[in-house]
């Protein structure tokens, strides 16, 4: 994979989506950001709606960038959700490449006409549609890298919704990773509401031996687990276990036929016990509170009050605040290089 090159100065969108999608799978999230905001508010002038169909997929990835740089910049929840194989992401970005290539050709071609009159309509409007006046400098008030990667993701799973069967699988992760948000924001009731929204699209989608749902139940379990909710969260890994051992039986038949299937069944191995462990986590902290409960009321019972709290949405109009400024444009450096290296990390 060739190294991704993010130029503060490139107008098209099309390359800094594929820039910025590169950047997330090399875990180099401060420049998928970069990439993938300004890609955003490029699509907005272009096509003046910030609901616009081009828009879902950078709108995804820009949301999983924001959230990876959270929690790079934040001490994440204990149980870290593992991301999904690689391989499917790898696919992604041969795709954009040469949606990229193609689209370069195009964009030469017109770049005399087109390009110098969008680039004055940029500098008249600021950030797209928006009426904000705030300078990219300005850091005061803007919102947090959770805030902005839930408002973006709230755009895509509109944009997903409106277009039907065809964005279902989209839709479905678009759904997991805004219940990722609310995990890490520990709304933990609105991240199984999402997770479990996403994991229902994707069981119609996928088949029963599936590491995407596999991983979807793990995400489930972790937000039922840390909700205090121990009996689903248990049910939850115990269903990720059943579709990760359906899998490595499925593997098994093809192992004659690829070489390189050993691989994906030894790394599925790999992963098994550390999901064992969580499950004999949860049964030990549920015995303990049950020898807790029986203990308190042989003492005798206490009368507690709960209370409840609701959650406010936040309308979102348009993307003007959703473009993540730590610097200004120009003091981004035109070539920002992430070298090609592997990305470290736990894949289920």
């Amino acid at each position: 994979m060739a190294d991704v090159v993010i130029n503060a100065d490139n107008k098209n969108p099309k390359e800094l989506f594929g820039q910025g999608v590169r950047a997330y799978v090399l875990q180099d999230y401060s420049a998928a950001v970069a990439a993938l905001g300004k890609a955003s508010e490029l699509l907005v002038i272009e096509h003046g709606d910030d609901l616009h169909e081009s828009l879902g997929e950078v709108y995804l990835y820009y949301g999983k960038s924001l959230l990876g740089l959270s929690r790079e910049e934040s001490e994440p929840l204990g149980d870290a959700v593992p991301r999904n194989d690689e391989s499917s992401e790898e696919e992604n970005v041969e795709e954009t490449e040469e949606n990229e290539e193609s689209a370069t050709k195009e964009d030469n071609e017109s770049a005399t006409e087109g390009d110098n009159e969008k680039v004055n309509e940029e500098d008249k409007s600021g950030a797209g549609e928006g009426s904000s006046t705030k300078e990219p400098g300005d850091h005061e008030d803007d919102p947090s890298d959770l805030q902005l990667a839930w408002e973006v993701l709230e755009l895509a799973k509109k944009i997903f919704q409106r277009q039907g069967e065809a964005a279902k699988k989209n839709l479905a992760e678009t759904l997991a990773v805004l219940g990722e948000v609310s995990l890490e924001s520990e709304n933990f009731e609105s991240a199984v509401n999402d997770i479990s929204e996403g994991l229902k699209i994707q069981q119609e989608l996928f088949d029963e031996d599936s590491r995407t749902v596999a991983e979807t139940y793990y995400k489930l379990g972790v937000a039922y687990s840390t909700g205090g909710r121990i009996d689903a969260a248990i049910n939850s890994f115990n269903n990720s276990l059943d579709y990760l051992n359906r899998r490595i039986s499925s593997l098994g038949e093809l192992v004659d036929k690829n070489k390189g299937i050993d691989d994906e069944i030894n790394e599925i191995k790999n992963l098994i016990p550390e999901i064992e462990e969580k499950i004999a986590d949860m049964r030990t902290y549920k015995d303990e509170a049950m020898t807790n409960i029986f203990t308190a009321l042989k003492d005798g019972p206490k009368n507690e009050s709960s209370t409840s709290s609701s959650n406010s949405s936040k309308p979102i109009t348009d993307i003007s605040h959703l473009v993540k400024r730590k610097r200004k444009a120009d003091e981004i450096d035109k070539d920002t290089t992430v070298e090609e290296q592997p990305a470290k990390k736990t894949n289920l």
